[in-house]
């Protein structure tokens, strides 16, 4: 029903927008729908794996975009595939955008944290099927309710084109309640990146975030809460693109600030947590329909204790099937190998996925 209501909200003050603001020689509201759907085949012989083998539809969004005005324009996706988020339909992007000029625009409503390369480049531009361990562990837990790296709130971003080493900046100030759900009163996050090309096809870029975690944590009196606890990202970047040849590399490193509240006989320990790693991609198209990409990637889910290290190695081919477009078949082969107290088994995966765009 919320979802209901808000989308009646959205379409209502963007025909509201359009009586007040709008040139009468132009055609506002402008709308174009667009979709993308991403079909899987997999096979996970991890142990509780809910793949196994199993062919699904794991995305199917459909969205619309267009222009209010000259200045103003919109986005509204949901997801209708495997997945949603507890509903058969997931409300996901909702925003209106302001563009006062290149260097600043001001979206409000709904979007994802713009945070590293991995988690900013748009789902269906990404090499693989699934992004690296570390930018999921990191990024899309992100907020007291972290879930998707969604959120509602304010972004400023600008992007400097024209200048003479291209740069561009997104800063973004949510209520940190994460995905559906409105304002609660509680900690905003704060979540910012910047990169600038200081030579043409190379891009260096930081990402930044402050915010909190909601963790459950249980006293040694045998009481549990939920608490809410610091926690801070960081992300370095280094991205090479030349014509059929591409490389990646990214760090990031996270840190959840645990404490000690002590209430009379009463004692809640939460403990402090540094999730980190690093991944490096390796793209060559031989043919301009076909791509190989290759990726090591190294997550060490907590650093403060030792041997929770999972090492990844993805070797894949893309089929575009028709150049110019996004439409393709992946088919990756993922290489596991943990440490000991990793915390689970992952075994190797082999993975198909038809990408269809319209």
């Amino acid at each position: 029903m919320k979802k209901i209501v808000l989308c009646f909200l959205f379409i209502f003050s963007t025909l509201f927008v359009k009586n007040v603001i709008a040139e009468p020689d132009k055609n506002y509201p402008a709308i174009k729908v667009f979709g993308f759907t991403h079909l899987q085949a997999l096979y996970d012989d991890t142990a509780g794996s809910n793949h196994g083998e199993e062919f699904r539809i794991a995305r199917a969004r459909i969205g619309a975009i267009g222009n209010i005005t000259d200045i103003v324009d919109y986005m509204v996706l949901t997801e209708w595939g495997r997945f949603t988020y507890n509903d058969p339909v997931t409300l996901l992007d909702a925003w209106v955008n302001w563009k006062l000029n290149p260097g600043l625009n001001i979206k409000i409503g709904q979007t994802w944290y713009k945070f590293s390369f991995s988690g900013t480049d748009n789902l269906p531009k990404i090499p693989f099927i699934y992004r690296p361990e570390v930018v999921d562990g990191i990024w899309l837990t992100m907020g007291r309710n972290g879930s998707y790296a969604y959120d509602q709130g304010i972004e400023l971003w600008g992007d400097f084109k024209e200048s003479r080493f291209p740069w561009a900046y997104m800063f973004f100030i949510t209520n940190g309640s994460g995905l559906d759900n409105f304002e609660d009163n509680g900690k905003k996050d704060f979540t910012g990146r910047a990169w600038i090309e200081p030579k043409k096809d190379l891009r260096l870029g930081l990402s930044g975030f402050y915010g909190h975690s909601r963790t459950e944590v249980t006293s040694n009196l045998g009481n549990e809460e939920k608490r809410d606890l610091p926690e801070y990202a960081y992300g370095l970047e280094l991205v090479y693109t030349k014509e059929r040849f591409r490389f990646i590399y990214e760090y990031l490193e996270g840190l959840y600030e645990g404490y000690v509240d002590i209430n009379g006989a009463e004692v809640f320990h939460i403990a402090t947590k540094r999730p980190r790693g690093w991944y490096t991609t390796f793209s060559f198209k031989p043919l301009s329909w076909i791509e190989i990409p290759v990726r090591y990637a190294w997550y060490e889910k907590d650093a403060v204790n030792s041997d929770t290290g999972l090492e990844t190695v993805t070797a894949g081919v893309t089929w575009f099937l028709k150049e110019g477009t996004l439409n393709n078949v992946k088919l990756n082969y993922i290489i596991k190998s943990e440490e000991e107290n990793y915390g689970s088994s992952p075994k190797n995966m082999v993975a198909l996925q038809m990408q269809l765009i319209f």
